[in-house]
């Protein structure tokens, strides 16, 4: 019995956790008005959940969402300009050495200190940029995401 509720408890914890997460579909259907009112190529890319120079704000938040992180840049001449952030989270398990000194051991012989090392497996997990969006007098002027890595032979 105890097993089925922490069966269901992760499951009802997953399916709220995906509905925290908002796809460019759902976000159409909640802008729908705003979504007919841009160009039909610009509505292609935005059901990808792609971004082009010259997009808007709104624009960029129905195909990417609300961005992780907001910044102003000022610049001379007293121009702002806004930046956005997207993340992204990669998630591994890496196998890391655990040194084991003075750990002591009691048993039928007595009682001993042992020592040595463990390889035990760690998980890992680390935020990158997924997309870094530079806006200027309300449109995108520069965009920045990772760049494809190269095949190693």
């Amino acid at each position: 019995m105890k097993t089925l509720c922490r069966l269901l408890a992760a499951l009802f914890l997953l399916a709220l956790m995906a509905g925290c997460a908002s796809t460019p579909a759902q976000r159409i259907a909640q802008n729908q008005e705003l979504f007919d009112s841009f160009p039909v190529a610009d509505q292609a890319r935005i059901r990808g959940g792609q971004i082009d120079l010259g997009y808007s704000p709104d624009m960029v938040r129905i195909a990417l969402g609300t961005p992780q992180q907001r910044y102003i840049r000022r610049i001379t001449g007293g121009n702002t300009r806004e930046i956005w952030i997207y993340l992204a989270t990669q998630s591994r398990y890496e196998r890391q050495r655990a040194d084991i000194d003075g750990l002591t051991v009691s048993g039928p012989g007595g009682t001993r200190s042992v020592g040595g090392s463990a390889w035990i497996s760690v998980w890992q997990e680390r935020d990158f940029i997924r997309y870094r969006i530079e806006f200027h007098n309300g449109a995108v002027v520069a965009i920045e995401e990772p760049a494809p890595e190269e095949n190693k032979k």
